[in-house]
């Protein structure tokens, strides 16, 4: 498979195995092992790994079906192959809409079974690595935002994680469409890295 066809693979029908699948292309495509998307991969890793160990089959395949990121998904990633678009861009427009496409989604569709106490502290410890690898990002792709900014934008991000009038399937949801943010923006960036280099 190719990085395209396995991100979208995690972009649609997120899992543990398409995690590895992208993991192993990565490293075949020599990404150097200081990539800033490497840290948020194995995060992001562990938290599916432990959500699909904690449901059943069935609970977890209708989970995943939530987690498509649909047509905004499918442009974004067209434009992760195309060094058209900056990173700092694809920032912007992801974090933006994703954050909010995922609560819309939620509301449409509340057929999740509850999920244990062990996965609301699953959410919060994901939450908290999101937080490093969102400031990193955003450091990265604008450094000259004032620190006061990126704090109040990533706060805002990660603000209905501490919310406990959300549900936690909804915040299991959020944390996952988050991560899928993450991991395509750097992807974006790493791409258009090894691209520029050649």
């Amino acid at each position: 498979m190719s990085i395209k066809e396995t991100l979208t693979a995690v972009l649609t029908v997120p899992s543990p195995s398409a995690l590895w699948q992208l993991k192993g292309d990565l490293a075949q495509a020599m990404v150097p092992d200081t990539a800033l998307l490497w840290s948020g991969l194995d995060h992001f890793y562990e938290f599916l790994n432990h959500l699909n160990a904690s449901m059943s089959a069935h609970e977890y395949s209708k989970f995943a079906t939530l987690l498509d990121i649909g047509a905004v998904g499918g442009v974004a990633l067209e434009r992760v192959f195309e060094p058209s678009l900056s990173g700092q861009e694809l920032w912007k427009r992801l974090l933006i809409g994703g954050a909010s496409e995922s609560l819309m989604v939620l509301a449409s569709r509340q057929y999740i079974k509850a999920f244990q106490t062990e996965i609301a502290a699953s959410c919060r410890q994901a939450a908290w690595h999101l937080y490093q690898e969102l400031w990193r990002l955003s450091a990265q792709l604008q450094p000259s935002m004032d620190p006061a900014v990126r704090r109040q934008t990533i706060d805002a991000a990660l603000a209905p994680i501490h919310d406990d009038q959300l549900s936690t399937d909804s915040k299991a949801l959020l944390i996952c469409r988050l991560f899928q943010i993450l991991l395509l923006i750097q992807v974006n960036g790493v791409i258009f890295d090894m691209k520029s280099a050649e």
